[in-house]
């Protein structure tokens, strides 16, 4: 059987006219497996892939296609659709989290696997080591544990008589490393003379959950991290966030344009742009293993100051000033 990239390879809108002895001439049309969170392709993040993708060179539809598989933040589905992108013989597979990483290496070791975020990758065994990774994984680490500290000292500065937080994180996720995770926020809070609940969710029926409860027991603020259900029902959440009168310290800019309070950390699209220049190298012929992977260095500060103005929070003129972007 003859996969579809073939087809567009070989046949063009007059291919019925081309003579049979120029099909072999066509140029490869490579094919990309893009295991996604987000329900569409519409997504900032998947959008900046793209978008960084034709500036080096690479267009759907001519010398490339990208099966966009989606969990919607079922992170239980990615095991199928990385058989699905193995099966579809994929020249890469493009990964967007700690699950669909795992996924996709438990289903091929030979096919190159790009992740565009996963946290401590050495400590997930993703890699050998950052600049050596070794085998055909390589990608962009993500910060976790090593942001809380200055999370939740915003968080701080912004709430100064706040001694309770709730961090909320997705059971299923970055597991291996979760106790790290959850000691440094400890150990965070500690230095504030703050403490932190941790509280595990599996579903849009826990986030409800967890907020209602956090309202009831007079919790201060609630903080998160990027895991897969959270990016998804980011809108569920920051809802639920402003009906119990919670601010909410957020990982990135995209939960803070869903109404969430304040975030500290990447911009998303600059980080899936980095993942497409990793995939270019990758098509022309570098291996995985000989691309270091990269580390973050750039974080933002956003504020919603409409979201500051409902909830009764005055945020200090030294944090809007901090901030790369006031919505």
């Amino acid at each position: 059987m003859i996969s579809r990239r073939r087809l567009v390879a070989a046949l063009g809108a007059s291919a019925l006219s081309v003579p049979l002895s120029t099909l072999g001439q066509q140029a490869k049309v490579y094919l990309i497996g893009y295991l996604a969170n987000d329900p569409d392709r519409a997504s900032p993040t998947f959008q900046a892939f793209a978008g960084a993708l034709r500036e080096l060179g690479w267009s759907e539809g001519k010398n490339i296609e990208i099966l966009y598989l989606t969990s919607a933040g079922r992170d239980e589905l990615f095991p199928s659709f990385a058989a699905k992108s193995v099966n579809e013989n994929v020249d890469v597979i493009v990964t967007t989290g700690s699950a669909s990483t795992r996924a996709a290496m438990a289903a091929t070791a030979t096919i190159p696997i790009v992740f565009g975020s996963a946290a401590n990758p050495v400590e997930q065994k993703f890699v050998a080591s950052l600049a050596r990774p070794g085998g055909n994984v390589t990608g962009l680490a993500l910060f976790v544990q090593e942001l809380a500290s200055k999370r939740l000292q915003l968080l701080k500065e912004i709430l100064p008589r706040a001694t309770r937080f709730a961090r909320l994180y997705q059971a299923s996720t970055i597991v291996t490393i979760q106790p790290a995770i959850t000691r440094e926020y400890d150990s965070a809070a500690q230095r504030l003379g703050v403490t932190v609940q941790h509280i595990p969710v599996t579903g849009l029926e826990d986030i409800e959950t967890a907020f209602v409860a956090a309202a009831r027991d007079r919790f201060d603020a609630v903080t998160l991290l990027a895991d897969s259900l959270l990016v998804v029902h980011r809108g569920f959440i920051a809802k639920r966030a402003l009906a119990n009168r919670l601010p909410m310290m957020c990982p990135d800019g995209r939960f803070v344009e869903a109404g969430g309070l304040v975030s500290y950390g990447e911009n998303f699209a600059s980080r899936y742009r980095r993942a497409a220049f990793l995939v270019d190298k990758i098509l022309r012929g570098t291996k995985p293993a000989d691309i270091p992977v990269e580390q973050p260095t750039v974080f933002e500060l956003v504020v919603n100051v409409t979201t500051a103005k409902t909830l009764g929070v005055e945020i200090p003129e030294a944090i809007l000033l901090q901030a790369q972007s006031v919505t």
